[in-house]
């Protein structure tokens, strides 16, 4: 559990938000939702209505000539559009965000850390631990805060537009896999390999014995310590937080599951 690895892990769902949800809600908002399109008729006569464009045609638009080495002024102006929270803006001034993401997913779906994407996410206090009646270490329930604004955001992020704008986003998210893929390889089936990661991690609800060693702290149980490096950094965002991002998630993967709207 090396204090040098500490970024989250949680924080491939967070880039979701940046580089693919942000673009829902926005756009959700400039469209404006199902009551919004619902306004009363007026009794004078008028024009036989335009068509709403779709999501979809919305973002085709807005992305029309963006390519990957040009994506993040678009996901820039989206997302400051979307959101005033300082804490979302930091994570926009990073550059590559989309290869970012991509070589991110990447690494949590073979259960290694992301720290070399996501580095500018590390949190700003250290890793806390408490020392039990009995003299072990166990895990200070501080430290699992630092991750709460990252658990609040993911569990604000609308499904059904998730889901839809990464299928727009993908021929960009494709390029930028390709960089990094075998020939052949498809980052869909690596976006599935990086849930099954997260979703097997148990929600640990008792205090977590951890044990020092030089500089850094393990896990004292072996079968914990055994998890996957992804899936132990994951496990340092504490079980509520942990319980929330998975509740988020599996409403994802089940709505990547469902039919594609024709």
């Amino acid at each position: 559990m090396a204090e040098n690895n500490r970024t989250i892990i949680g924080i491939f769902v967070a880039l979701l938000i940046v580089v693919i949800a942000a673009f829902a809600w926005w756009w959700m908002g400039r469209g404006g939702g199902d009551q919004e399109m619902q306004a009363v008729v007026p009794a004078t006569p008028t024009p036989a209505p335009v068509p709403t464009p779709s999501l979809e045609e919305r973002l085709s638009a807005e992305l029309s000539g963006t390519t990957l080495n040009t994506s993040d002024a678009v996901v820039r102006e989206l997302v400051a559009a979307l959101s005033a929270n300082p804490k979302l803006a930091a994570w926009l001034v990073n550059e590559d965000l989309i290869r970012r993401f991509t070589a991110a997913v990447d690494n949590i779906a073979a259960g290694k850390s992301p720290a070399s994407q996501l580095e500018f996410l590390r949190p700003k206090q250290g890793f806390r631990v408490t020392t039990a009646s009995d003299g072990t270490f166990v895990i200070d329930p501080a430290s699992y805060q630092r991750y709460d604004v990252v658990a609040a955001v993911v569990a604000s992020l609308d499904t059904a537009g998730t889901v839809a704008l990464y299928r727009e986003l993908k021929p960009l998210i494709d390029d930028a896999y390709a960089e990094i893929s075998p020939p052949g390889k498809k980052f869909d089936d690596r976006l599935q390999a990086a849930f099954d990661q997260l979703l097997a991690v148990p929600v640990l609800d008792e205090p977590q014995e951890v044990k020092q060693l030089v500089v850094t702290y393990a896990w004292s149980d072996e079968e914990i310590e055994g998890l996957s490096a992804a899936q132990r950094q994951f496990l340092r965002m504490g079980p509520d937080n942990v319980s929330t991002i998975q509740a988020k998630l599996g409403e994802i993967r089940a709505a990547f599951a469902a039919p594609t709207p024709q």
